[in-house]
C-alpha cells in the first residue's frame, strides 16, 4: 500500500530539480499524489520558479502522477513554515535534498533537511544526488544495516518507493571494533561475530523475500569486521558499483546516531553514488 502523498520540500535549485525526479518516481510507484511545497525565501526569482514548477507538473503528469504545487510565504523561517504545513503521522513521506551550502562544506549539518529528519513528526527521506543522469532510477542499492531491533520494518516505507525498479540489492552488516582491538581479535571471536551477522542478515533477507511480492531482483549480503564504519560502507559502495546508498538516520555505529558528529557528513562527502538518508516513525 502506498503513502497517501509524497511531499517534496522543493528549494528551486538545480539540486532540487534532481531530487524532484526521485519524488515524482516515488509517487508513480506507490500510486500517491505529489505535493510540492516551496517556501519563498528570495533565492529563486518568481519567473524562474514559475517555469520550474510548471516543468514539475508536466513531468508528473507524464508519469501519471497528480501533482499539486504551492508557494508559501515564509513565516519566521523556511523550516518553521514547512513544519506548519506538513501533516504529522505516517500517512505521507517527506522528500528533501542535501547539498553543500556553507564554507564548512557541510551537506546536512544545520540544514533544513537535518531539522526535518530530527523532528520525528513524519517519515523523511533526504537525498544527495551525485548522478543526476539516473533521473531518480538508481536500480542498484546498498543497504547498510546496524542491527536495528525493528529489522527491515524501519526501512520498508522507503525501500518500497524504489522497489519497482530495483535490479540488485546488497545488504551490508559492518561490525565495528576499535582500531587498537581489531588486530588482536581471535579467529574464534571473528567467526562468532560473522555468524551473528549472518543470522541477522538472513532474517532480513527472508523478510524482503516475503515483502517483495512478484518483483524479481538480485539479493545478496556482506559481513565486514572493521575499525571504520564509514570507510567500509564507502569501499563496498565503490566495489559493488551500486548507484544508491540507503542509510537509516537512527542507526548507531559506535554508540552514536548517524545524525551525531561527522559520521553522516563523511558518507555524504565521500560517496561515489546517490545517498538516501531515511527516518521513519
Amino acid at each position: 500500500m502506498g503513502a497517501d502523498m509524497i511531499i517534496l520540500a522543493y528549494d528551486g535549485s538545480l539540486n532540487g530539480d534532481w531530487v524532484s525526479r526521485y519524488a515524482m518516481r516515488f509517487a508513480a510507484h506507490t500510486g500517491s499524489a505529489l505535493s510540492v511545497l516551496h517556501v519563498r525565501d528570495n533565492d529563486v526569482g518568481d519567473a524562474q520558479l514559475h517555469v520550474k514548477l510548471q516543468r514539475l507538473e508536466r513531468e508528473s503528469q507524464a508519469l501519471g502522477v497528480e501533482c499539486f504545487t504551492e508557494v508559501l510565504p515564509e513565516e519566521k523561517s523556511v523550516y518553521f513554515t514547512l513544519l506548519r504545513q506538513i501533516p504529522e503521522g505516517t500517512e505521507n513521506i517527506v522528500v528533501c535534498g542535501t547539498r553543500v551550502r556553507s564554507r564548512q562544506r557541510r551537506f546536512l549539518t544545520g540544514t533544513i533537511s537535518e531539522k526535518l529528519l530530527r523532528t520525528g513528526h513524519f517519515p523523511v527521506l533526504a537525498l544527495r544526488v551525485v548522478q543526476p543522469g539516473l533521473l531518480g532510477t538508481p536500480r542498484d542499492l546498498l543497504l547498510p544495516l546496524a542491527g536495528h531491533p525493528r529489522g527491515f520494518e524501519s526501512v520498508w516505507p522507503f525501500f518500497r518507493l524504489l522497489l519497482p525498479e530495483v535490479d540488485r540489492l546488497f545488504l551490508l552488516r559492518c561490525l565495528q571494533v576499535g582500531p587498537l582491538r581489531l588486530p588482536h581479535l581471535s579467529m574464534l571471536r571473528r567467526e562468532a561475530m560473522r555468524q551473528a551477522g549472518e543470522r541477522y542478515l538472513s532474517g532480513i533477507a527472508d523478510e524482503i523475500q516475503h515483502r517483495r511480492g512478484g518483483r524479481s531482483f538480485h539479493l545478496d549480503w556482506r559481513i565486514a569486521i572493521c575499525d571504520d564504519w564509514v570507510r567500509e560502507v564507502l569501499i563496498h559502495a565503490s566495489r559493488l558499483k551500486v548507484r544508491m546508498l540507503l542509510l537509516g538516520a537512527t542507526e548507531r555505529p559506535m554508540g552514536h546516531r548517524l545524525l551525531h558528529g561527522n559520521t553522516l557528513e563523511r558518507v555524504l562527502a565521500g560517496t561515489p553514488c546517490d545517498v538516501g538518508i531515511y527516518r521513519s516513525l
